[in-house]
């Protein structure tokens, strides 16, 4: 769960300004969406437990499509079965015309509409915002304020009060929580999500000349020193640092390491240590320069990293990339299908409690637990 710098009214009469709620958008996502609806769900009083990004889909008459409607039906029903008590919408389009505003906002009522619709039981949508880009000096509105609901006696969290029309959008990658991910997480918020998917984009095998490349074959069977030594293997490598050069052999055999399921089992603990970092940045540059099964193990290793740290936009790239090298590599699509049914990084403790409890078994000494799982 997040805590967000949520903007407060200290009565009526007072105007609440969701300046920052909005400018903190880039660094809960991780990027800076484009056409997009961004929804934000929160639990009492204005805790955030879940963020949520989908394309905006537009049918000929202005009304959201068909795959928009369905996608939010889903979401709908997820984000319910979290306990949220309230939703905040936001329009992100560079196709909103400024210069016929109230128009517009007519015009993407449609989309409030739909969410309202779906969200009913997860509270409901308390308010809705429709601006160009994310970016300093954007011009945003408010398109859909919180209303009294029959059976309830105030609008759903986090806002509660009358909102301003209209204002200036801060500087969103001076939030406090874009500098908290840049500074102590050492994520930067990027650009758009395409970013994203380009720090997945192939690369050389290794930094020899002459490469000759191995996608090994490793037998089923139980853990056993094998594998103690492999789990050893890739820990040399991750304190190293991934800039190190990484000789043909070298990766060779880190992609054996990887093959096994045992090793890769043992691994996933890294992501709840201080050594999740060092690791992610093996992980990324194996996910880019290995093949098949090897390729879709780190690919996972790293999905399943961020998505215990809570960054679902990337995490869901990771796995994609794991499928797109090896359909069937069967933690990916587990990962895969809890990313879907939007099950919370929580969730996946029991994952890491088997990867301490194998590491054990196999003799092994890994950094202690120093994390926890976000939400």
């Amino acid at each position: 769960m997040t805590s967000l710098p949520l903007p407060a009214s200290d009565g009526p009469a007072v105007l609440i300004d969701p300046d920052r709620l909005l400018a903190a958008i880039p660094g809960v996502l991780g990027f800076i969406p484009e056409r997009s609806l961004v929804l934000l769900a929160f639990e009492e009083p204005a805790t955030l437990i879940a963020s949520m990004r989908q394309d905006l889909g537009f049918t000929d008459t202005g009304r959201p499509d068909t795959a928009m409607r369905a996608q939010l039906r889903e979401l709908g029903e997820i984000v319910a079965g979290f306990g949220a008590a309230g939703v905040v919408a936001v329009v992100v389009d560079d196709r909103f015309d400024r210069g016929d505003a109230a128009a517009e906002l007519v015009r993407y009522g449609a989309v409030f509409r739909a969410v309202e619709g779906r969200f009913g039981e997860a509270g409901g949508v308390c308010a809705g915002f429709v601006i160009g880009e994310l970016s300093v000096g954007a011009e945003w509105f408010t398109a859909w304020e919180p209303y009294r609901r029959a059976g309830r006696h105030h609008p759903p969290a986090p806002l509660r009060g009358p909102i301003a029309a209209s204002g200036r959008l801060s500087d969103p990658l001076l939030s406090p929580v874009a500098l908290e991910r840049a500074v102590y997480g050492g994520r930067p918020v990027l650009s758009r999500r395409s970013d994203l998917i380009a720090l997945l984009d192939p690369r050389p095998h290794c930094d020899d000349r002459r490469c000759v490349p191995v996608v090994p074959v490793l037998p089923p069977g139980p853990p056993g020193e094998d594998d103690a030594q492999r789990v050893r293997l890739v820990l040399e490598a991750v304190d190293r640092g991934a800039d190190a050069p990484m000789s043909c052999g070298r990766v060779n055999r880190l992609a054996e390491a990887l093959c096994s399921v045992h090793t890769r089992d043992v691994l996933l603990a890294l992501a709840l240590t201080d050594l999740r970092e060092e690791a992610e940045h093996l992980w990324l540059r194996l996910a880019r320069s290995l093949r098949g099964r090897p390729g879709a193990a780190a690919a996972t290793l790293l999905g399943h990293s961020h998505y215990l740290a809570g960054e679902g936009a990337f995490a869901s790239i990771a796995i994609e990339r794991a499928l797109d090298l090896d359909p069937e590599y069967h933690l990916a699509q587990l990962l895969d299908s809890a990313l879907i049914h939007g099950l919370r990084p929580a969730g996946l403790g029991d994952v890491v409690d088997y990867s301490f409890d194998l590491a054990g078994a196999l003799g092994l000494t890994l950094p202690p637990r120093t994390r926890r799982p976000a939400g």
